[in-house]
């Protein structure tokens, strides 16, 4: 007996290696998943760095300038200051509004403290020596992160209870 360790990502190809597995014959039984935890003290870790925010709203106000700078050079036709000096007071009026638009939504949204990428998922699964290749072929097929394989200790030489099997039980977690 083999016991067979992949680590993944949440995503759907998570899913379809658990239904692989259970099409090719594993129990469910002998397939453990583990949802990984973020560390306790920093919940937080995933959250970008708050230069990066104004980067984006940086590019933000640079694309309002510009749409606005269009308009404004626009209506310069026909206004008394002309298109140039109407173009620049729209850019910088459109570069203003975007980049305070998009700082004020980003610093007081509800979704900034989700974390950009959630943890790792282990699925930990027992089989004989023949189903092995199968397994392990399986889980890179649907992107695992990494791969190991070990030797169960029901099958090692110098336990006594060769009798007794390790069963693994799993419940969905959503």
């Amino acid at each position: 007996m083999l016991i067979i360790i992949g680590t993944f990502q949440h995503s759907n190809e998570l899913e379809l290696l658990l239904a692989s597995l259970e099409n090719n014959h594993i129990a469910r039984k002998y397939i453990m998943v583990v949802p990984m935890d973020v560390d306790p003290k920093n919940p937080f870790q995933f959250q970008s760095r708050k230069r990066d925010l104004y980067y984006k709203a940086m590019e933000v106000g640079i694309a309002c300038a510009t749409g606005l700078s269009v308009v404004g050079a626009s209506m310069g036709f026909i206004l008394k200051w002309g298109p140039v000096f109407w173009g620049l007071i729209a850019s910088i009026i459109g570069f203003l509004i975007g980049f305070g638009i998009y700082l004020f939504l980003k610093k007081f949204s509800i979704y900034r403290h989700l974390p950009s990428k959630l943890p790792e998922v282990t699925v930990v699964v027992q089989c004989q020596d023949e189903q092995s290749g199968l397994i392990i072929d399986g889980m890179w097929k649907y992107c695992a992160l990494t791969v190991g394989k070990t030797v169960s200790r029901s099958t090692d030489s110098r336990n006594t209870h060769n009798d007794k099997k390790i069963n693994f039980e799993y419940e969905r977690v959503y």
